[in-house]
């Protein structure tokens, strides 16, 4: 009887062209093998059997939280299952998961949000439980196509695939993307000061937030940034909307439009050219400010500005700013999370998060169908001697094993 041995080709020399630290590691472990010419990697024995055990810890997860094994090829064919039997077998016939290739598809429907986010936020935990916790985050984020999105992430190096910017927390270690849900608000500078006295002040050529502070000696957080936009709500009318962060703060656009829209039926949100900023707000470019606003505007602000004091803002006249600002005392319009985590972004923790790169490994998004047709599954729904029943909530989701194989091989960890 022959004895082979197992195909383990260690080698000392990187695959050419490939800066992915977590890919070169696997090919020198001889665990897989890279293709320069169609860009794809192939799992040898040791590597298939590490994919294997990646697919069947994010199962074992999965299926902790009732999503149900099957094999039916297409997300339309999940949704035949799923019509098929949900009148019978109820909730046992309305989560699923399936392997397909190297990836894990998660297919759910669900009654309501609550229930929908709170079954996604606990399994995207015992998924990054089961892979290993100081390796692997889940981070919420905010995009413009579902309700709430859960990414599996891990760090990684600059020049590794599907490396996105991204920040994590010197002390605690969780990992967030620019737009990704605020923990905390930050810490207001002068908080234990007493208000000041509300003031116009002379600040020519101030129409950015470097000149304004050259010329006050002030730091960038004492200062509000003001954003003009142009919106649309239901009659298709424009709609004038002026946007609140602190000096030291970015607005996020996917933020703010999802705001806009949940809470004032607005869409389509875009910068207002010169034209529109006079017609709507007059000449206020670079000196835009909370107080005393036209009250056709829509305002928002973010929440780093609440609890400032003393802060400066624009005055609405050229040339002109206003000392002294306080919220609330001075402005106080509706607050919301519209500003983009940056480096010294606060942590829950206590810490602050910095600057690094992270890669997406899979996701949970969560979406109402009922408002918004979606067209990888339709919206669940069924009737019986105990009437109507209706699933609009729909968690879709794909987790890529090939990709934490890979994380997990990285120089990053």
């Amino acid at each position: 009887m022959s004895v082979h041995k197992t195909l383990v080709p260690k080698t000392d020399n990187p695959p050419a062209k490939v800066k992915d630290s977590g890919i070169i590691n696997l090919v020198k472990a001889g665990r897989a093998a890279y293709n320069a010419k169609s860009g794809e990697l192939l799992f040898l024995p040791e590597g298939e059997l590490a994919l294997r055990g990646i697919k069947a810890v994010l199962g074992s997860a999965l299926e902790a939280e009732g999503f149900q094994r099957v094999d039916c090829g297409t997300d339309d064919a999940v949704f035949s299952v799923a019509e098929r039997f949900a009148r019978e077998w109820k909730d046992s016939a309305r989560s699923f998961c399936e392997e397909r290739g190297r990836e894990l598809r998660v297919i759910s429907w669900d009654a309501g949000a609550d229930s929908a986010f709170a079954r996604a936020e606990r399994a995207m935990k015992s998924i990054v439980s089961g892979l290993d916790k100081n390796v692997f985050s889940f981070v919420e984020d905010v995009t413009r196509d579902a309700a709430r999105t859960f990414i599996l992430a891990a760090r990684c190096g600059a020049g590794d695939a599907g490396a996105r910017a991204g920040f994590s927390c010197e002390s605690c270690g969780a990992l967030r993307f620019p737009d990704s849900p605020f923990g905390c608000a930050p810490h207001q500078p002068g908080a234990e000061e007493p208000e000041g006295i509300l003031e116009d002040i002379e600040t020519p050529g101030a129409n950015t937030i470097v000149e304004l502070c050259s010329q006050l000696s002030i730091d960038v957080p004492r200062t509000l940034k003001a954003m003009l936009y142009v919106a649309s709500d239901g009659d298709s009318k424009r709609r004038a909307v002026a946007s609140f962060v602190r000096g030291d703060y970015n607005l996020s656009m996917i933020k703010l439009a999802g705001w806009l829209e949940r809470e004032r039926g607005l869409t389509g949100l875009r910068s207002a050219d010169k034209a529109e900023l006079h017609e709507l707000v007059g000449e206020v470019a670079g000196y835009c400010g909370p107080v005393g606003m036209p009250p056709h505007v829509v305002m928002v602000g973010d929440l780093s500005l609440v609890g400032s004091k003393n802060t400066v803002v624009g005055a609405n006249h050229p040339g002109y700013h206003r000392r002294g600002c306080c919220h609330p005392r001075d402005f106080d319009p509706p607050i919301a999370d519209i500003a983009q985590t940056a480096a010294g972004t606060p942590c829950a923790c206590g810490g602050s998060y910095q600057a690094c790169f992270a890669r997406e490994l899979g996701r949970l998004a969560i979406s109402d169908l009922s408002k918004t047709e979606n067209g990888k599954a339709k919206k669940l729904s069924y009737r019986d001697r105990e009437g109507a029943h209706d699933f609009p909530f729909l968690l879709d989701g794909l987790f890529s094993a090939e990709r934490i194989t890979v994380a997990r091989h990285s120089d990053a960890l």
